[in-house]
């Protein structure tokens, strides 16, 4: 089954206008201008050493319980709107090309969006309908970059409907 499929040049230069920084956001060295907030396993941030164990949890019920709120997630922002992600094309780092592809199969984001404790997560959806770049993050915490908290709605409600949090970053 194709998870990806090729997306247009007229599709991926819209994508290019609507996100003009998404290289710099691929990269996290930008927020390219839009808001932002953390979409957590967790109900508040983790700023206290003495809860950092809690982002170790590499396997056993509780990461059981945590994947299938994610996958639930995953899924639900699938089912609402069309995702699409970035590759590289070409020999990097000199001739390397982004290129971006459509997800065509809810189980094969399902599955690139999985934790893997042996690589950093590497899941970043763009989700133009919506006016969204969803990053992933190693900690059972991702960032979702929006325009309009009216636009990013449905991708909070997924999040609470799944038993996840919407965490707030400080001006």
């Amino acid at each position: 089954m194709k998870i990806l499929s090729r997306v247009s040049d007229a599709q991926a230069q819209a994508i290019h206008r609507q996100f003009p920084l998404l290289e710099k956001v691929l990269g996290r060295d930008s927020d390219g201008g839009m808001k932002k907030v953390a979409i957590s396993i967790f109900d508040h941030w983790l700023r206290d050493e003495s809860e950092w164990h809690l982002m170790d949890c590499f396997n056993g019920p509780e990461r059981v319980n945590r994947d299938r709120k994610l996958e639930n997630h995953w899924a639900a922002v699938f089912d609402t709107t069309p995702a699409f992600t970035v590759r590289y094309r070409g020999r990097w780092p000199n001739k390397a090309k982004l290129v971006l592809k459509r997800y065509t199969s809810r189980d094969g984001l399902i599955k690139h969006s999985k934790f893997n404790a042996r690589k950093s997560p590497s899941q970043f959806l763009i989700l133009p309908e919506l006016g969204c770049i969803y990053a992933a993050g190693w900690d059972d915490t991702n960032i979702l970059y929006f325009i309009t908290r009216e636009g990013a709605q449905p991708v909070f409600d997924a999040a609470t409907r799944s038993g996840l949090f919407l965490l707030n970053y400080e001006s």
